[in-house]
């Protein structure tokens, strides 16, 4: 693999189908996931032309009578009414529960679109969790499908037919070799046309800076762009506008915003070229990649690879060289194969082969290393690589930098170097962790291997966390002691609170009923209708409460009608960041009240303000309708013994 970016978003939940794209997934002509309705898709024709497009899609299943029923998903979590397909491209089995009504079917694969696909059945099965033919497919069957379902008998015919159409291309769905989801479009024709609302996005995910990853097309080229963010004193991000822009003056006429956050990864010839947000790289569900299928050739020049071009001096810099041949294919050589020097020259320097070791620098300025390497043989191009190596950060970022929290638990640390360059530029510097000191003030903890660990304390203790790399120090305030619960509502009224559907066509109700309550005098009754709209719909409860300096916890009482819809909270730091946290990835208790707390995140600019709670579903076929109860709502923070 020459390149690759990351794609489509997909489901982030503990369920088994966590990693399920949620729009349009093609490969080799196989389609593999269903498009998200309204949102803009990369397509790759057979023909080599790339394009842009929105589709409109219908998915039926013929019965051996000749009749026909929804086809109501594809390799994705089963609706609780109809059927959905699994093909081998999904994995082993359906990964369904005990007692899910299957057929087991043989199929004259792959699964094309705008192509019937033949099936026979072999078996039908109640066992769940079935086994996924390699030459065959599984469909899953529940409520009144399940009864159609155990009406086949062995050697049924039935056909599947998905049929794909384009809304804003001409050209015919059976010639796609590829397409991968994504949205909104942001150029069309040259112009800038952010399609947020065509495409279901809010206002404030085109107007916040993000990680960004999007793909522009050119006369003459496909543009891959990746944009770091969320690391202050880096990159904060870019809107969408700003994207746009940025693709526009690149010459592109067409272009789409992909999955970004903490997804954003731009992977170049065996590395990640980027620094993405979450501090690793994240799992994901597809990608785009750039695949070399030529044939090696005789190498015709050097390539020097090293992670980064900014260090801390005295840190091991991992080093490789490589050569390259006529069709930019890396192939690996021998140190003993190359010369390797170092300007200006250096006392005390080495490198073996993987390690390039440089003594500690002198003064308070960066200098700048050059590395080239020839070849002892042959006539292959040298290569030079210019490392900018810092006798000392300039600047260091600790984060959190406010640490709340109840004695004895942990909180991972995240440790950033900066160095100023000479044209006032700062630049993440890679150091050893290693070297780092941590000084902790105040009887609060301990950090180890770059954990926070909270004393044990049945008393409020306050102190300093401070990280010294060469000098250069960075302080994160601490408190640890008991915590107290606070009440936020008891939604005992209705006082304070705006209940909104998203989009226009959800229907949102709610009213304080007293005979089924956790606490207080009521409880709030959520009614909900996702029965019509497009994939994302959302019942919410806006309550803009904010929280207590020191929130460290929110817990509410939740009386669940089964619908297995997601449960999340949105907040906002004080810089008007807004952070969205799961409280349940599905609602699947049914009469019956749970408690659900979750962590607040540490180190946001306080005061956090708690925007909404909502009930949310993400794709075409859940059309449920019900209703929840909430009661107890409570905020956890440390006390101040005062």
């Amino acid at each position: 693999m020459t390149a690759g970016i990351n794609g489509d978003y997909f489901s982030m939940t503990f369920s088994p189908y966590s990693g399920d794209p949620l729009g349009l997934h093609i490969q080799n002509g196989e389609l593999v996931s269903l498009p998200w309705v309204n949102r803009s898709a990369l397509v790759g024709l057979i023909d080599g032309r790339v394009l842009i497009a929105r589709f409109r899609f219908s998915a039926n299943l013929k019965l051996p009578d000749g009749s026909e029923m929804p086809l109501d998903g594809l390799n994705q979590p089963p609706p609780r009414e109809g059927f959905c397909l699994f093909t081998p491209a999904f994995g082993k089995t359906t990964q369904t529960p005990v007692g899910t009504t299957e057929i087991i079917a043989s199929a004259n694969l792959p699964l094309r679109p705008n192509v019937p696909l033949t099936l026979t059945v072999r078996q039908v099965s109640e066992a769940g969790n079935s086994l996924i033919p390699q030459d065959g497919v599984v469909l899953v069957a529940t409520g009144k499908a399940a009864s159609v379902a155990k009406s086949l008998q062995p050697n049924d015919p039935l056909e599947v037919l998905i049929n794909l159409t384009p809304l804003d291309a001409s050209f015919d769905p059976q010639t796609i070799s590829w397409a991968i989801g994504g949205g909104p479009r942001i150029l069309r024709e040259g112009q800038i046309s952010i399609e947020c609302e065509q495409e279901g996005f809010s206002l404030s995910f085109r107007q916040t800076k993000h990680p960004r990853t999007a793909v522009g097309l050119k006369d003459d080229a496909l543009l891959w762009v990746v944009v770091d963010g969320r690391q202050p004193g880096y990159s904060e991000g870019m809107t969408l506008d700003e994207l746009a822009e940025f693709l526009l003056n690149a010459g592109c006429k067409d272009a789409l915003n992909l999955d970004g956050g903490g997804s954003s990864t731009l992977f170049v010839r065996g590395r990640v070229v980027n620094q993405p947000s979450d501090g690793r790289e994240r799992p994901i569900a597809n990608a785009l990649l750039l695949l070399n299928l030529f044939p090696p050739q005789p190498i015709v020049r050097l390539a020097v690879l090293s992670p980064d071009a900014h260090w801390l001096s005295g840190t091991p810099i991992p080093l490789q060289v490589v050569g390259e041949d006529a069709v930019y294919r890396l192939l690996s050589l021998s140190p003993d194969e190359l010369n390797l020097t170092i300007t200006p020259e250096i006392e005390g320097w080495r490198w073996d082969g993987q390690t390039l070791w440089l003594p500690p620098v002198e003064g308070e300025e960066p200098i700048q290393v050059t590395v080239t390497v020839t070849p002892k043989n042959g006539s292959a191009t040298p290569a030079t690589l210019t490392l900018c190596v810092h006798p000392k950060p300039s600047i260091l970022v600790l984060r959190p930098d406010s640490i709340t929290v109840p004695p004895g638990t942990s909180v991972r640390l995240q440790l950033s170097a900066l160095g100023r360059e000479k044209d006032n530029r700062l630049s993440p510097l890679r150091f050893d962790p290693n070297e780092v000191q941590w000084q902790v003030e105040g009887e609060v903890g301990k950090v180890v291997n770059g954990t926070f660990v909270a004393a044990q304390t049945s008393e409020v203790k306050q102190g300093i966390l401070t990280a010294n790399l060469r000098g250069v120090t960075a302080t994160a305030s601490v408190c640890v002691g008991i915590v107290q619960w606070l009440t936020l509502h008891e939604f005992d009224d209705m006082s304070g609170l705006q209940l909104v559907g998203y989009p226009e066509t959800v229907k949102v109700e709610g009213q304080i009923v007293t005979t089924e309550k956790r606490s207080g005098t009521g409880a709030l009754l959520l009614r909900y209708d996702f029965s019509r709209g497009g994939k994302t719909r959302t019942a919410s409860i806006v309550l803009n409460k904010p929280l207590p300096l020191g929130a460290c916890r929110l817990g509410i009482d939740v009386y669940g009608d089964g619908s297995g819809c997601w449960l999340r909270v949105r907040l906002r730091d004080a810089t008007g960041k807004l952070i969205f946290m799961d409280l349940a990835d599905s609602v699947s208790w049914k009469n019956e009240w749970r408690r659900l707390e979750i962590n607040l995140p540490t180190g946001l600019p306080e005061p956090l303000t708690l925007e909404s709670i909502y009930l949310a579903v993400i794709r075409d076929e859940q059309r449920c309708i019900g209703g929840v109860l909430f009661d107890n709502l409570q905020v956890n923070t440390v006390g101040t013994g005062q």
